[in-house]
């Protein structure tokens, strides 16, 4: 199975970005190694190993996040996810309020940004679980 795998992917190469099929300059894009699609099962096993991933990273860079609530890790990982973990660090308001567990102030700081702005429900949906979680 390894060499098989190190062939499709040494062939088919790699694009992080959908790209326009050489052929008919449009459909079917490809993506990854060689896709032109995905089951959504695949996809869920993606995000599980990005959220992984990010854990790892929340762990090294910001101190705190091993020791608090599961419902506030789990708004960190969800804003990570959509930010990549260094555009959250960016949130420094925030990060400092929920290290000091105040999470009313963290949701406030949340709203107040450029990411509720441009993703507003999601924003608001995130900010409001911060803001009741009881700590």
């Amino acid at each position: 199975m390894q060499n098989l795998i190190k062939s499709i992917t040494s062939h088919e190469g790699f694009s992080p970005v959908a790209y326009p099929d050489p052929l008919t300059k449009g459909k079917p894009y490809t993506f990854g190694h060689g896709l032109t699609s995905i089951t959504e099962s695949e996809s869920i096993a993606i995000v599980k190993n990005r959220i992984v991933s990010i854990r790892s990273e929340l762990s090294t860079l910001y101190p705190p996040y091993t020791s608090l609530p599961d419902d506030v890790r789990d708004i960190l990982e969800e804003m990570a996810y959509q930010l990549g973990v260094k555009g959250l660090m960016d949130f420094k308001m925030t990060l400092m309020a929920i290290a000091q567990k105040d999470y009313k102030t963290a949701s406030t700081r949340m709203l107040a940004s450029l990411w509720a702005k441009q993703t507003p429900k999601r924003a608001q949906t995130l900010a409001t679980r911060m803001a009741n979680i009881k700590g």
